[in-house]
């Protein structure tokens, strides 16, 4: 963390941090050649270790960053600078005095009035217009409360376009978006316009009901009505709408969206589009369980792969036979994980490109009962398995070794002081052998009696423990006195 009062780049001087965490820090900062101007200065370090892979981020954080600022809309924070320090990447934006909507849904209790959603979705739907009719098209892909800034005189602002992402090495592009906002298709890589859409819808189905989907099984919304019998029908039909599972009976655009929310702002009831039909087409909305794939490219200059599919194709499912479309990793009906092979495609484009491939060997998940039940199980059942197992290794290796123990003539322990005499045993020193093998030679010991007293300093407390297993496994010892002090590596000056 950048302490206050720190120029960084010879120009911006560190005021305070503003928030962040992980590899990105965001400050107010204040602009010396500019009079002070306020500004917020977004810090992200990297961690690669191959410099071909930090150029490559590097380039690709400048194409991000010359976009952003080249983007004019008043909803959106104007970018002003960008520059690298080592492995330290800034980015300059416009400061924006105010709050985000997760920080005012917290104050507010959870949740905020029906006009207020009405006005905040308005103005994100006037952004999201602008972004997806730019040439190339913008998909945002990450809206939810935390990226969406009210300012104090009344305006939304849209922060946070996942530029960070570029200095994750390995990481996957289909992570991006977070879980309970992002639409299923987001997770296979098919980000469109109305993947916007259903995140917009996610976070007024927060703000209105003061359910947080991230605290959910993922695509299982509610009807509004159900949370909120109050909410105007038009608002719940639109929210509704907007979240269902396939993209292709959401609202069309951004416009189709504003426009009704105009309507029902005024006073209208009627909906530009009908709402989708419950019957076949519609496909149950389960808390399907997530899964990412790493793959190559994931340090391109790509947002998301592209997974290329026949159009409207359909697969059976391996389990319940019902048909489901041919991307799906789980069956929406009876949540059967669908197994598939992926095959890297040459592309003209910097995205990963990848094809289904034959599902004739698809194995699902075992899906009989007994293993249904097991997977619901408390975590905490397995952690008491495994002590319990520990205990039962610890008790049998200890008699064992009791039992078994030879004694050998009396051999001085070189890794002990000169002036205590400590007789010692093959056991003894096959430890002492050990503990060198494992980088332990600032440990000592000796032994009284028989109990092995231990002292000396070691990295972690795991490094403690393991010291204290191996006197058990190897010398056979059942008593040690620990005076073992530990130094964390980390926290060295």
């Amino acid at each position: 963390m950048i302490s206050p009062n720190t120029i960084v780049g010879g120009r911006y001087r560190v005021v305070k941090p503003l928030g962040g965490g992980g590899m990105k820090m965001v400050y107010l900062a204040e602009d010396l050649r500019l009079a002070a101007r306020p500004s917020a200065l977004a810090e992200m370090v990297d961690s690669f270790t191959s410099p071909e892979m930090q150029k490559q981020a590097i380039a690709a954080f400048q194409r991000e960053a010359d976009m952003l600022a080249q983007l004019s809309n008043e909803h959106i924070p104007r970018v002003f600078d960008r520059f690298s320090e080592s492995n330290h990447h800034y980015l300059v934006m416009e400061y924006i005095d105010g709050i985000t909507l997760e920080q005012k849904l917290r104050d507010a209790g959870g949740k905020l009035p029906e006009r207020e959603v009405i006005d905040i979705a308005l103005q994100v739907c006037d952004t999201l217009h602008y972004l997806h009719n730019l040439e190339p098209p913008v998909i945002y892909r990450d809206l939810k409360p935390s990226n969406l800034m009210l300012a104090v005189y009344g305006q939304v602002k849209l922060i946070d376009f996942g530029i960070a992402r570029l200095f994750q090495p390995q990481s996957n592009a289909t992570m991006i978006g977070t879980q309970g906002y992002a639409p299923p298709e987001q997770y296979r890589g098919k980000a469109e316009f109305r993947s916007d859409l259903y995140a917009l819808a996610a976070t007024m189905h927060h703000a209105l009901s003061g359910r947080d989907p991230a605290a959910e099984p993922p695509f299982s919304f509610p009807p509004l009505k159900s949370l909120c019998p109050n909410a105007a029908p038009a608002l719940a039909e639109l929210v509704d709408q907007a979240l269902q599972y396939d993209a292709v009976f959401r609202p069309a655009d951004a416009a189709e969206f504003r426009d009704r929310l105009i309507a029902i702002k005024s006073g209208q009831s009627t909906s530009s589009a009908p709402a989708p039909t419950r019957g076949a087409n519609r496909r149950i909305q389960l808390g399907l369980p997530l899964e990412t794939r790493p793959g190559p490219g994931a340090n391109s200059a790509a947002s998301a792969p592209t997974v290329l599919v026949a159009p409207d194709a359909q697969i059976e499912c391996p389990r319940c036979g019902r048909s489901i479309p041919s991307d799906s990793r789980f069956c929406s009906f009876c949540a059967t994980r669908v197994a598939f092979v992926l095959r890297s495609e040459n592309a003209s484009h910097d995205a990963e490109t990848v094809t289904l491939g034959d599902f004739s060997d698809a194995q699902p998940f075992p899906n009989d009962r007994p293993y249904r039940r097991a997977r619901r199980r408390n975590p905490s059942f397995y952690y008491l398995l495994f002590a319990g197992l520990f205990a039962a290794a610890f008790v049998v290796t200890s008699l064992i070794a009791r039992m078994t123990i030879e004694q050998q003539p009396d051999v001085p322990d070189v890794s002990m002081p000169s002036d205590v005499p400590v007789p010692t045993t093959a056991r003894l020193q096959a430890l002492r052998q050990e503990l060198d093998a494992d980088g332990y030679k600032d440990v000592s010991f000796r032994l009284d009696g028989g109990t092995l007293i231990v002292w000396g300093t070691v990295p972690t407390d795991f490094d403690r423990a393991n010291i204290r297993w191996l006197a058990f496994r190897v010398a056979g010892i059942v008593s040690v006195v620990d005076h073992l002090q530990v130094r964390d590596a980390l926290s060295l000056p």
